[in-house]
């Protein structure tokens, strides 16, 4: 084992040891960080670059969003297949993955020169916007958080819709002072910095891994408590079970076409 890979998962067990307070809320503010990063291939965020881009090569706003749309399509057709792969790895992966992708593909938009280039680029960033990201936020949200995962899940919403209001303004100021090139290298930046060092760093899959309990209850406890509460616990459903429900279909049919609506409401 690396020095680097000692490092890294030894820093949660040393901060837990000296933190005054549960360690799911340093796993939410890193997931906070992703969901913040995670606006950087926003609608909101391109609808910045349209004018710019436009302007330049000529493009049309129909081919631009079409990059949301189909991206949007892609991440409902590859979310069941990312679900085990969370499952097995953790939100830690996943979310690394999708900071990496989001962010180099920022930065490769500033060089785009064709129109097939920019929406390919900005298609796989969409994809990661819609799937990785979603899956990782609230998979990590939902590990740690039971009894309190309504106040976490609203926290971590929250700062996306931060993220949905700062990247649009990143773009803006350096689209003025630089012009479009530099813009998408700041928010390639941006979500990069922001989003990948906390997140690879800090998070850890599960409370159990640290050998505590969700919502810092201790372990004893939990199990004491476990009986009184099976009348309370909430439904699971495998994977081959969860697909032959109708709420599956309803969900995955608006996932399907919710970017599409809203690339074509927001362009």
């Amino acid at each position: 084992m690396s020095a680097g890979s000692i490092y890294v998962r030894g820093l949660p067990v040393w901060l837990q040891h000296r933190l005054p307070f549960f360690y799911g809320w340093v796993v939410l503010a890193c997931v906070c960080c992703a969901g913040f990063a995670r606006q950087g291939p926003a609608v909101a965020t391109l609808s910045i670059f349209i004018e710019p881009m436009t302007g330049e090569f000529g493009w049309s706003r129909t081919a631009l969003s079409a990059a949301v749309s189909l991206g949007g399509v892609l991440a409902a057709i590859a979310s069941p297949l990312l679900g085990p792969i969370l499952d097995r790895r953790g939100a830690r992966v996943m979310l690394c993955v999708a900071v990496l992708v989001t962010g180099v593909c920022a930065l490769l938009l500033s060089l785009t020169q064709s129109l097939i280039v920019f929406v390919l680029l900005f298609c796989i960033a969409r994809m990661s916007f819609a799937s990785p990201f979603e899956l990782g936020i609230y998979g990590a949200v939902n590990n740690w958080f039971v009894q309190k995962r309504g106040i976490a899940t609203s926290i971590a919403t929250f700062m996306q819709m931060m993220g949905l209001m700062a990247m649009p303004l990143i773009a803006q100021l350096t689209i003025n002072a630089h012009g479009w090139r530099s813009g998408w290298i700041a928010i390639g930046i941006t979500v990069l910095i922001v989003g990948f060092i906390p997140v690879w760093l800090l998070v850890v899959r599960r409370p159990e891994d640290m050998g505590i309990a969700p919502d810092g209850t201790n372990q004893t406890s939990k199990e004491t408590a476990q009986d009184s509460q099976n009348d309370s616990t909430e439904p699971a459903f495998t994977r081959a079970q969860a697909v032959r429900t109708g709420t599956f279909w309803l969900l995955s049919l608006y996932t399907l076409l919710v970017y599409p609506v809203q690339a074509g409401v927001s362009l």
